[in-house]
């Protein structure tokens, strides 16, 4: 029988302190980071100008886009500058900031860096951030940002701060309700944290308010790397950061392949339209297959080719006893097989149309499957090869394509299991090989999803500074009168004492995009470019990473030592030819 224990007062309130503080809500993590003050580039260390940076990129304007941006439109290319004079800002002045889309890790310290540089021109400027996103700015929903607030979320990952939503300002209504919030705030000044569709807004924004004297900035977010301007924007903020999250548990799955030999790991990287994020991620562990998507559209592959593709490495280290291994899978891959994407464009349009054209309670995704295809079939767009390409895919793929799209009418990549489908496709084939002799190894196998957890992951100490150093730019380019721009930094893969902030136009970045039927200007994703030296390495590399188990533990996100200094490696690859 156990014997029962007894604590005198001064041990039990030791013991009570004790776990408080094994329990505390904040590790001390959390607490190293708030204390690292990230450093300034020279340009933003004091009062700041800005001046033309002619002859740098090739940005020209789409005609449409200068008849709907007249006066964005105009803008020049404009390098931040140190200036010996005052600051043009004398006098308090009221700036907005809005975080919008999904979280990007170093949002806070964009924040961070903007009200530090308010602060610094006059003490009596304030920064007011919208809460949950664009809608905030619509509902005039906001809370003042101040020096406790900055102190508590600097070098964090999250949006938490003021949190984040996806509301697009894409009708007159809209724009109306954030004129008159700005009105009513009586701001000089708005800061847009977000991607390709935040930085859209961020151009109308600026169109619609500057008769009101409200400047637009915005800053490039997103985790997949696409929101890039070749010569100008190398990456935007959050990338680095979620790709070495991802990077983590790849290599660790590495570890577990080399260690129990039994499983295939299919992995799906987030990256909607893109792949850079499982390109990274590639140099960071070094898989046994990668898919790019950008190289599969432009070979032109069918999905049973790729899944042939998988199976042949498969295949080929069975023969070696090598009955496991690791395949990284880019989120937004069937967007680049031309016959499934095909497939996404036609039912994309027809249910805008029919939810368009619907009563009430009749949208397209509350009838049943089997209407669904009907509907579909009936369409004049939809052709025999189309219904021959659909019925010859799996059942959960066939229903994917037909799930909600998003409020913007995009497919929604991340609601289908890609990995899942892949997987099952490469075993059924794998059966029919094993059946003619050529296969005779064994195919276990596991799947998983890497991209809530990368957002939310801390920023890594590059996408601190970057982001420091963005909500500096930003407000130097409000300062010396700039609207309709996107703050950029050149020349990343260099120390911070030699980064340059721009301010880059933002209506040369505009194309047309079909959007819930309609085509509608949206600033252009960049896809992988297949003749960048990042690129042209991994097809050296892969081959030899296919057979052998070369796998790279990049291990987690370092704040000291060696690897705290590191960057993106397909940045540091691709800054060798510049």
């Amino acid at each position: 029988m156990r014997e029962a224990k007894t604590k005198g007062p001064g041990r039990g309130l030791e013991a009570e302190a004790v776990i408080a503080g094994l329990l505390r809500g904040e590790s001390p993590i959390c607490g190293e980071r708030r204390a690292y003050q990230p450093p300034l580039c020279p340009a933003l260390q004091g009062v700041s100008a800005t001046r033309p940076l002619d002859g740098v990129a090739d940005l020209e304007v789409l005609k449409v886009a200068g008849e709907q941006l007249p006066f964005v439109s105009q803008n020049r290319l404009l390098e931040v500058v140190p200036s010996q004079g005052k600051s043009l800002w004398d006098t308090p002045r009221n700036l907005g900031v809005v975080l919008s889309g999904g979280p990007a890790p170093g949002g806070h310290n964009v924040i961070a860096g903007l009200f530090e540089a308010a602060k610094k021109a006059h003490p009596e400027n304030r920064v007011l951030g919208f809460l949950a996103g664009p809608k905030g700015i619509i509902t005039n929903r906001h809370t003042e940002v101040t020096a406790e607030m900055v102190a508590r979320y600097k070098n964090s990952g999250g949006f938490h701060m003021l949190g984040t939503g996806r509301d697009k300002i894409d009708n007159a209504q809209k724009m109306e309700q954030c004129r008159q919030t700005c009105t009513a705030l009586k701001l000089s000044g708005l800061v847009v944290v977000g991607g390709d569709d935040s930085n859209t807004n961020s151009a109308f924004l600026a169109e619609n308010m500057r008769d009101l004297g409200v400047q637009v900035i915005g800053i490039p977010k997103t985790i997949d790397g696409d929101l890039q301007v070749p010569g100008l924007c190398q990456i935007p903020f959050g990338y680095h950061s979620a790709c070495l999250a991802f990077a983590t548990e790849i290599g660790n799955l590495n570890s577990d392949c080399k260690s129990d030999l039994k499983y295939w790991h299919f992995n799906r990287l987030m990256g909607r339209s893109a792949s850079h994020i499982a390109l990274e991620v590639a140099f960071q562990t070094h898989p046994n297959v990668i898919l790019i998507g950008e190289e599969i559209e432009e070979k032109e592959l069918t999905i049973h080719q790729v899944v042939r593709l998988i199976a042949d490495v498969v295949v080929a280290r069975a023969n070696q006893g090598k009955n496991y291994g690791t395949i990284l899978i880019p989120e937004g891959i069937l967007e680049f097989i031309h016959e499934i994407n095909a497939l996404i464009i036609k039912i994309s349009h027809i249910i805008a149309v029919y939810n368009r054209e619907a009563h009430e309670g009749e949208a397209f995704h509350h009838l049943s499957f089997e209407d669904q295809v009907q509907l579909i079939d009936n369409n004049d767009i939809w052709r025999d090869y189309d219904s021959r390409v659909f019925l010859g895919l799996p059942p959960e793929l066939q229903r994917g394509l037909l799930l909600p799209r998003d409020s913007h009418g995009n497919f929604q990549y991340s609601l289908v299991n890609t990995e899942r489908i892949l997987l099952g496709m490469v075993a059924t084939y794998l059966r029919k090989q094993r059946s003619k002799g050529i296969y005779k190894g064994t195919f276990k196998t596991q799947f998983h999803f890497y991209g809530y957890d990368g957002r939310g992951t801390f920023p890594t100490k590059f996408d601190c500074d970057y982001t420091y150093n963005l909500g500096h730019a930003a407000f130097s380019l409000l300062a010396n009168g700039a609207t309709g721009y996107m703050a950029a930094i050149k020349d990343l893969h260099l120390p911070v004492e030699e980064w340059r902030p721009i301010g880059i136009p933002l209506a040369p970045l505009m194309h047309l995009e079909e959007r819930t039927g309609r085509l509608e200007l949206v600033i252009q994703k960049q896809k992988v470019d297949l003749e960048s030296p990042a690129f042209m390495i991994l097809e050296k590399e892969r081959e030899k990473w296919a057979m052998e188990d070369d796998y790279r533990f990049p291990g987690p996100i370092q704040f000291q030592g060696a690897s705290a200094e590191d960057k993106p490696i397909t940045l540091m690859l691709n800054a060798l030819s510049s």
